[in-house]
């Protein structure tokens, strides 16, 4: 079994104009007989999962999501190395696979562009994005759940922007997973699966962990 998440720690990076994340001591043993935390954290801190409510209103929030929907087959994409705010579509992604594109993917499609090694820098916010046409057809293909190693899969700090590739997924009631780590060398083909907390909002942050082959 492989890590695929970011350990969550005070001032760690998180998505520009998202909660700071601060984690304290609330009850101490030597006092109180006990040592407890207090966690100061958006739903959206470190590998984390974007409900639809995130973007869409009316959208599911994360009590709704099942556990089936983040457990299960994933297809992983290396379309490393990429260039800072680089766009990639279904061109880059079938060069990357062997064999191209499937017409039916997995549930899980995990895109490697070499950005999770940058996380907590501030190159981390320059990363490439997901061609929102591109989006549109993995979601088309089968895919339920994007997952990628960068702060979104759409460009960050470029209000003009929007959230495109946001509104084509979440918007056809699938999900997003943001920050994934540790995948640069996993196989095309692996069984993934995400555990977020027991909240009911518009986020969580996530275990993620990759099995290994039975």
């Amino acid at each position: 079994m492989r890590e695929l998440s970011h350990q969550v720690v005070t001032g760690m990076q998180v998505y520009p104009g998202d909660p700071t994340v601060l984690i304290e001591p609330a009850l101490l043993l030597a006092r109180d007989g006990v040592d407890v935390v207090s966690l100061h954290l958006g739903s959206h801190t470190g590998t984390h999962l974007d409900a639809p409510s995130h973007c869409i209103a009316g959208g599911r929030t994360t009590g709704a999501i099942g556990l089936d929907e983040l457990v299960g087959d994933a297809l992983v994409v290396h379309v490393a190395p990429l260039a800072p705010r680089a766009s990639y579509g279904l061109a880059e992604i079938t060069a990357a696979l062997p064999g191209g594109l499937p017409e039916k993917l997995p549930p899980i499609v995990v895109f490697d562009t070499g950005w999770a090694t940058k996380f907590g820098s501030d190159a981390a916010l320059d990363h490439p994005a997901l061609d929102v046409d591109a989006a549109a057809e993995l979601v088309r293909r089968g895919m339920h759940v994007l997952t990628v190693d960068t702060l979104s899969p759409d460009p960050t700090g470029n209000p003009d922007s929007g959230f495109p590739v946001h509104q084509v997924v979440l918007g056809a009631d699938a999900l997003i997973v943001e920050n994934i780590c540790n995948v640069a060398d996993l196989d095309t083909h692996v069984r993934i699966g995400f555990f977020p907390l027991r909240i009911d909002v518009d986020g969580a942050p996530v275990r993620a962990v990759a099995f290994s082959a039975q």
